[in-house]
């Protein structure tokens, strides 16, 4: 397997952090901002109530940093958007301003 990149390392160190924190659900846990901020995470998750699919926006409140994932399994209980949530109900749940870090792939060589 090649070595990751940079970039890659990078979004994997957030997407460790959301892992951390989707795993620990119910409790709640302090997993630090991967960008040393010192901010605090929050999720916000939006899918389908009835199979709990959908995907989840996870930022950082101090530096607004943060990262998307498609298709993810979403706790049971876990408050979420449903999928036709309004612009104005996911402007509660997001803030405007979040700078999503891109995915970049791993590739052959």
């Amino acid at each position: 397997m090649p070595e990751m990149t940079e970039s890659q390392r990078y979004w994997e160190t957030w997407f460790d952090a959301f892992t951390r924190i989707r795993d620990a659900w119910p409790a709640p846990v302090d997993v630090p901002c991967p960008d040393g901020d010192g901010g605090k995470l929050r999720i916000t998750y939006t899918g389908d109530p009835e199979d709990r699919i959908g995907f989840a926006t996870l930022w950082c409140d101090v530096g607004r940093n943060g990262i998307f994932l498609h298709r993810v399994g979403i706790p049971s209980g876990a408050p979420m958007l449903s999928f036709d949530a309004t612009d104005e109900e996911r402007a509660e749940q997001i803030p405007a301003g979040i700078r999503l870090i891109p995915e970049d792939p791993y590739t052959a060589d």
